[in-house]
């Protein structure tokens, strides 16, 4: 086919007006990214302003509430009535303060704004005030709740990050007691292995959870029970939340369970560097759940 110099000089004219027209309209494009990459991170930085703020507005009280229930318990020790009714109230605000900090830290998690911070930690110390913030919670339910320390208990340290230890333990004591049976009972214990990595088992004597539904219980969300008339109450946050710390902090969690026979939880977490402050340490794990009132 022969063409024209004038013919060809046109061609190239409207291809050089369409690749102007393509290199404009993606300039648009990018620069309307970009302020869409801007307006997301606004966004986001609202988010975490908002999250920061409303976690400071809702837990503050919450332990005014606490600190306030346990004065009560102490002024009226000898009063049946009044020692109940503190014990109800300290009980009932530290389940909700633990449920709203599920909540906050599973906010975190998706905006990724959870990084670790490690602190030497005495293990049994933490999970002993651990295992005792829960014993109310259990009393309820008739499910004994035992701390079991190894044989030669030598005062174990671990580098850890104790926030997100706290929260996935108490996840798992949370979870055994709420599925043990009337009468049962939730045994925790410890090991620390050569290479410094700390084993901690959550043993319940439970409904247990059959082996096709083993995977999924570290869904967002999902429940073994659904409707309005499941036995067990939660948002299914809890074990997904707690896989999710696990691997953070490049650790594993392996179940061990089958129906009606109870379940086994164990979480392998390797222990982590120290980069703020090399002299850092948690005796107790500076506990977020308080300890429950006394019982009347």
């Amino acid at each position: 086919m022969n063409i024209t110099d004038e013919e060809l000089i046109e061609e190239l004219l409207n291809r050089f007006a369409k690749s102007r027209k393509a290199f404009s309209d993606l300039s648009v494009v990018n620069r309307k990214l970009l302020e869409m990459n801007e307006l997301l991170e606004r966004s986001e930085s609202l988010k975490s302003n908002f999250l920061s703020n409303i976690r400071n507005e809702i837990n503050n009280p919450l332990n005014v509430i606490i600190g306030l229930a346990g004065q009560l318990a102490i002024v009226g020790a000898g009063n049946e009535d009044i020692s109940s009714l503190s014990s109800l109230i300290g009980a009932e605000a530290t389940h909700l303060d633990f449920q709203l900090r599920n909540i906050f830290i599973a906010a975190e998690l998706e905006a990724g704004e959870v990084n670790p911070r490690c602190v030497k930690v005495h293990i049994a110390t933490s999970l002993r005030d651990l295992v005792d913030s829960f014993r109310h919670t259990a009393a309820k339910k008739n499910v004994a709740l035992r701390l079991i320390l190894p044989e030669y208990e030598d005062g174990s340290l671990a580098v850890l990050d104790v926030e997100k230890f706290q929260i996935i333990i108490s996840n798992l004591l949370s979870n055994a007691i709420e599925y043990s049976t009337d009468g049962g009972a939730v045994e925790v214990s410890f090991s620390v292995g050569g290479d410094g990595c700390l084993h901690v088992f959550v043993q319940d004597h439970g409904v247990g959870i059959a082996s096709d539904d083993q995977l999924r219980i570290f869904d967002r969300f999902v429940q073994l029970e659904t409707g309005t008339t499941r036995s067990h109450l939660g948002q299914g946050l809890g074990l997904s939340i707690t896989k999710s710390l696990v691997d953070l902090m490049q650790g594993s969690i392996e179940l061990n369970s089958s129906l009606g026979e109870g379940t086994l939880f164990t979480v392998i977490l390797p222990p982590c560097s120290i980069l703020d402050d090399e002299d850092s340490f948690s005796e107790a794990g500076n506990l977020f759940i308080f300890d429950d009132m006394s019982e009347a």
